[in-house]
């Protein structure tokens, strides 16, 4: 049965855009077809992260439109076959709740996994997208402010129609937490009142990935990578450890 989950972030710079091409990315190693929906009206920067800054000519806004067919507007990504990308319109676009609906149902009658990258914060169709999904995981960094968004972004999540509301913590450096610098997982979690979804270590290959543009999956040696890998397998509902290969423990 296909699945969509929609990420969403309290405030900016806490890596949502790298969380969804990582997971996608991760998925379609483990044989799913997936869809890429970038859902951030005039700032969209997953073509970017993904390499494919050439080619997305069609957004959503165009098949909401009826302009032309989801089949093309989608584009393969060049490398990973299975994975597809649907960007957002160039100028800010607010769709009808309804409308978003409908196109996530129809995304989900030709892939067996939607993925969609909110924009941050509550602007725009946020919330009607999280409510379309089946998931909708936000995304957050092991601070007090990113926290307090993450806590405020999950109420408002809940009371517009998403039951099933969980937290990624990224960019998790062990170092800062063990001087007190930063919250462990467990005070990240009880601070935003979310049940955990994925635990993303601090890893410079994600950085140096996003500007060249190329797939942080070939970083053999990456922890990032293997941390999206796992999270990518418990979404699809095996049972592994949030930090299996990873060896620290946060």
């Amino acid at each position: 049965m296909s699945k969509a989950i929609a990420a969403a972030s309290g405030k900016g710079g806490t890596g949502k855009t790298s969380f969804c091409a990582n997971v996608a990315v991760s998925l379609c190693a483990l044989g799913e077809n997936v869809l890429l929906i970038d859902a951030d009206a005039g700032l969209r920067s997953l073509d970017l992260v993904l390499g494919m800054d050439t080619g997305l000519l069609m957004s959503y806004a165009d098949v909401l439109d009826g302009t032309c067919a989801l089949s093309d507007a989608c584009v393969r990504h060049d490398v990973v076959k299975n994975l597809s990308v649907l960007t957002a319109p160039a100028s800010p676009r607010v769709f009808g709740a309804e409308e978003i609906k409908g196109l996530i149902k129809l995304a989900k009658e030709s892939f067996s996994f939607v993925i969609v990258d909110c924009p941050a914060g509550i602007d725009g169709n946020v919330t009607d997208f999280c409510a379309a999904c089946d998931k909708a995981v936000v995304v957050a960094t092991p601070d007090r402010v990113s926290l307090r968004t993450a806590q405020k972004m999950g109420l408002l999540l809940r009371e517009r129609g998403q039951e099933d509301v969980r937290i990624a913590v990224n960019r998790v450096r062990p170092d800062m937490i063990k001087r007190g610098d930063a919250l462990n997982i467990d005070e990240s979690m009880d601070s935003a009142g979310l049940s955990l979804c994925a635990v993303i270590p601090e890893d410079k290959e994600v950085i140096a990935c996003g500007n060249s543009g190329s797939l942080l999956i070939f970083k053999n040696k990456s922890r990032a990578a293997r941390a999206y890998y796992n999270a990518a397998e418990r979404l699809l509902g095996n049972n592994v450890p949030l930090l299996r290969g990873i060896g620290k423990k946060f």
